[in-house]
């Protein structure tokens, strides 16, 4: 009987002992994790260091999975410059908790949703255990006051509905938009976004019609600066765009000419890449006609583009080469040297007007038309 009795007696203390831990050790511990400024890029959740923007197989490769309600979250691929629906993800470890995401795909391909970037991130926060346990920069958490708040970022940059916003630049150079609501004077709601300030903004037939013409002297004459400056995109992916286009109408003529571009030999491959160049500074088309409603988010435009004559004024000097009997590398080079000559006898054919669809609220202009104003360009349309 007396040893029972001991291990009760430690066994009250143990759990005496329970009673008296921190409940908000999680607070200061996730503090120390962090900077103490907004601009830090950083925010715990479940003790978990997380960085604002970041990809959301961040995510989902720790401790987190997109909501099972989605049957086609394991196939659907997010096209490129387009941000998502609303979607959820759930820990792994608490069903009742989770966050509201965006993505964007900041990417020139198709991409599915772990593999794009987190644009949004909204979290309801309570001093629940239904709830995740988030801390801020600065120790602020479900636990914080309006006033805990401004006295750790400053007065926000404005006041709405209870919620405080602030913003902060990212390592990467993008405008950051942090939001913190103070419901019942008590923060229960942070959201974190990539400010639309950071994108080119296209709202009516103006910035419809510099849209679409940057985007063309970007894809074909690599002339970018406008692209850039106006947001449309980074100077990386516009040059990105660019080397799209170049390869595209490279490997196109090189297999017009039956060249294996493939397997030819590196430098000839680079000397028709190097054509290629010259032959998309010769593209030609007439400013972009936009109809678009004030206010409407759906509209057309109508473009006149000029398709080359190159692939007609080359066919006697290639098929010379054809006749010739030669083969392999030593064939792709005279194809590479009959058709180099010809580039600055370039002319167009009738021009082709064609209209477009617009929809300012997936893209602008469908990857779709894209391909074929490309076609009609090149002279590869059917």
């Amino acid at each position: 009987m007396k040893k029972l009795t001991a291990l009760c007696i430690i066994a009250a203390i143990g759990l005496l002992a329970g009673c008296g831990a921190d409940k908000n050790a999680w607070i200061e511990e996730g503090k120390g994790k962090i900077g103490a400024t907004l601009d830090c890029g950083q925010f715990v959740v479940d003790g978990q260091v997380r960085t604002f923007p970041s990809s959301i197989s961040d995510w989902t490769d720790n401790g987190w999975h997109i909501s099972n309600n989605y049957e086609n979250k394991d196939t659907f691929e997010l096209e490129a410059d387009i941000i998502s629906n609303q979607f959820e993800l759930f820990s792994d470890e608490n069903e009742d908790e989770y966050v509201r995401m965006y993505a964007i795909n900041l990417g020139s391909e198709p991409a599915k949703i772990p593999d794009c970037t987190v644009n949004e991130v909204k979290i309801q926060v309570a001093d629940n255990d239904g709830y995740a346990k988030v801390v801020l920069p600065g120790g602020i958490t479900c636990k914080s006051t309006k006033e805990d708040v401004i006295a750790a970022y400053g007065e926000p940059l404005s006041t709405e509905d209870d919620t405080l916003l602030y913003t902060y630049e990212s390592q990467d150079g993008l405008e950051i938009e942090v939001e913190i609501r103070a419901l019942m004077d008590k923060v229960d709601e942070v959201c974190y976004t990539i400010s639309e300030k950071n994108w080119g903004y296209v709202g009516n037939a103006e910035d419809c019609k510099a849209f679409i013409d940057d985007a063309l002297k970007a894809s074909f004459y690599c002339d970018y600066a406008s692209y850039v400056e106006n947001k449309f995109d980074t100077e990386e992916n516009a040059q990105a765009l660019y080397d799209a286009e170049v390869e595209y109408y490279a490997q196109g003529l090189m297999y017009y000419l039956a060249v294996d571009y493939e397997n030819v030999d590196e430098g000839i491959a680079q000397g028709f890449y190097e054509v290629a160049k010259q032959v998309l500074a010769k593209f030609k088309w007439d400013a972009p006609v936009v109809d678009l409603g004030e206010g409407s988010t759906y509209g057309s435009f109508e473009l006149t583009m000029y398709p080359t004559d190159f692939l007609d004024i080359i066919l006697e000097d290639a098929q010379a080469v054809a006749d010739s009997g030669v083969e392999g590398d030593e064939y792709a080079q005279g194809m590479l040297d009959a058709v180099s000559q010809k580039v600055e006898a370039i002319s167009y054919k009738d021009p082709v007007t064609m209209t477009y669809d617009i929809d300012l609220d997936n893209g602008v202009v469908s990857n779709d038309d894209w391909d074929e104003i490309d076609d009609i360009l090149m002279d590869y349309a059917e």
